[in-house]
This record gives C-alpha cells, structure tokens and sequence, in this order.
C-alpha cells in the first residue's frame, strides 16, 4: 500500500482509531514479511528520535532500546529493528529509503507544533481503544510540550560545521541527489537539533533537572528555559558527534551560570570543585554580583544528581585549559 504524504499529515482522530484496530488485528508468523508501516507507526517513529539515536542499535543491542520503544513495538507487531530502521529510512541515513520519507521529516522537523498535534492525537486514539500506558506508553511526555531542548547552544557556525562533516558522505550525496542542496542542508540542521535535544534531555536528567552550581529547580515550568543543558567542551570544539552527544560532556545549569561557565567565569576541577575566575572573584566586594556567584548561592562543589554521575574529567580539563579565564 503506498502513501502519499497528505496520508501523514492529515491524519485525524478517526483515521488513527481505525488504524490502530488494523494494528491489532495483525497476526504475524515468524518468517513472514512484515506488513507495510501504516501512517500512525511512521509518526510514532519520528517522534522516537527525541528519545533515541537509531545509529546506536543494531541486532546485538537492540534488547538495550528504551523499555518504552521495546512495550511500542510489542503492540505494533514488530521486532524492535524494524522501528529504528524505519528512523534511519526518515532521516536519510540509509541510502535505500523512499523518497517521501524525508520529505515527511523535513516537515514535520520544520513544524514541531503539527507533529506535536499528530502524536497526541494518536496517542488519544489509542487510549480510546483501550491500549494504556503499558501498550502505547506516551513516548515523548505531553507535560513538555513540543519544544525540543538545548537549542540554544546551535547557531550557524555550528550548522555550518556539521553539514561540512557530513559533506563526503554517501547518505549526503544520495540526499543532495534527491532533494537538491536546500533540502538537504535542512534535513543535516534537523538531525543536528534532535540529537542535540536528546543530549539535553540526558544530561538534565543526571543532574535531577536542577542547576549543578546552585541547586534552582524549575519544576512546574521546564518548558519555560530556566534551566538548560551546557557543553563542557564546546560544541564547535568537539571532535565528532561522540563527544557533542555525549551526556558526560554537559552540565545542568540556570541561565545564569551557564552563561558564566560558557564565558570562562566559572569551571569546575576534576573533583567538582567550582571554581571563579579571578576578575569575578575581585567583584563579589558588589552585592548583586555577591547574590549570584557568592557563597550563599554558589555551591562549593558541583551538585550531582541522585546517581552522583558528573561530567567526564577530560572535558573538565578541556574546559579549565581552554575556557577559563585565568586572567586577573
């Protein structure tokens, strides 16, 4: 059965019920070919990318999925593979995908807000047919809406840099092929955002979504950027993707002191002592600098999450040799 791309895009709640019922009414024997991924499937499998990165699982590790994605593809029908390889096919990171594919996560890239309608009205559905939470577990959260986190720390140079990275690569060439070079730099800028979102996502939940240097929780309002996720070693500075996406190499922090600690103002030894640069030290004599970088605020030592994992010492390094200002 093909689908045309409307097919995605207007999907409304009875055509989510009705599908969801043709899921369930699938029986599937091992060694037969899996039946064609209905609209619904498609759009949940967009939206894992906020949760997982398909080029991390193969057929070894599949079993190490999210135990929501593993509950998902039990009331799909589907062995877990076919869920992230269907993910690869949408972003064009396997050069056998369809065109429309793309072309669906390009678009719903560009307009979160009409994919974030699309999911909950597919979750709905599902509720409505009484799958629970056990069956179609809410992947994404609803609490947090459909902004995707750590955004700020992406700008053109950073875009700039990622699409050179990937200017050699085959899926690059095939996509540039397809699509054209607009297309195709959009769709670089969009697999660059979601992993970026998921680092964020990752690193505010080690440190139990509160600020590592002064302990501000923003619970009731995270959508609201009062508390973001910062990269210990740069970004732009960062070898490849394994160190940008790399939850080891970030820190929990207000906008405050995550714009201290990106500025030099504020680093951290390798045994998580915060320390303040010298020209901030000389101005604690002020008393507004004194409320916000003072004792009574800033902690002696960086606060950990529950689990006690802190950034990795050789981005810690990084940051005191490269980022810290030593001057007086």
């Amino acid at each position: 059965m093909g689908y045309e791309l409307r097919d995605y895009l207007e999907i409304d709640a009875e055509t989510a019920r009705q599908q969801w019922r043709a899921i369930l009414a699938r029986d599937v024997p091992i060694g037969r070919r899996q039946e064609a991924f209905r609209p619904i499937e498609v759009v949940l499998c967009f939206g894992l990318f906020r949760i997982v990165d398909p080029r991390r699982f193969g057929g070894s590790n599949l079993h190490l999925l999210p135990p929501a994605v593993l509950a998902l593809a039990r009331t799909l029908r589907r062995p877990p593979g076919s869920l992230t390889n269907k993910m690869l096919n949408l972003s064009f990171e396997r050069v056998h995908g369809g065109r429309t594919e793309p072309e669906l996560f390009l678009q719903l890239s560009s307009n979160p807000q009409q994919f974030w309608s699309l999911y909950l009205t597919i979750l709905e559905a599902a509720r409505q047919l009484g799958l629970g939470p056990e069956q179609v577990p809410d992947l994404l959260g609803t609490a947090m809406g459909a902004t995707l986190l750590g955004q700020e720390e992406l700008g053109v140079q950073e875009f700039g840099q990622a699409l050179a990275e990937r200017r050699d690569e085959v899926e690059t060439r095939e996509l540039r092929q397809r699509l054209g070079d607009p297309k195709t730099e959009r769709i670089v800028e969009q697999r660059v955002r979601l992993g970026q979102h998921r680092f964020a996502v990752a690193v505010l939940e080690r440190f139990d979504r509160h600020c590592g240097f002064c302990g501000f929780a923003p619970r009731g309002f995270d959508s609201c950027g009062m508390l973001v996720a910062s990269h210990v070693k740069p970004w732009a500075k960062c070898t490849d993707d394994r160190e940008r996406l790399d939850p080891r190499n970030g820190i929990a922090a207000c906008p405050t002191h995550d714009r201290a600690f990106d500025s030099g103002l504020l680093t951290v030894n390798g045994g998580y002592r915060i320390h303040r640069a010298p020209r901030l030290e000389a101005r604690l004599a002020d008393r507004v600098t004194e409320s916000f970088f003072g004792a009574g605020t800033l902690a002696g030592s960086l606060l950990l999450g529950e689990r006690g994992e802190g950034p990795a010492r050789r981005y810690l390094e990084y940051h005191r040799t490269h980022v810290f200002d030593r001057a007086g």
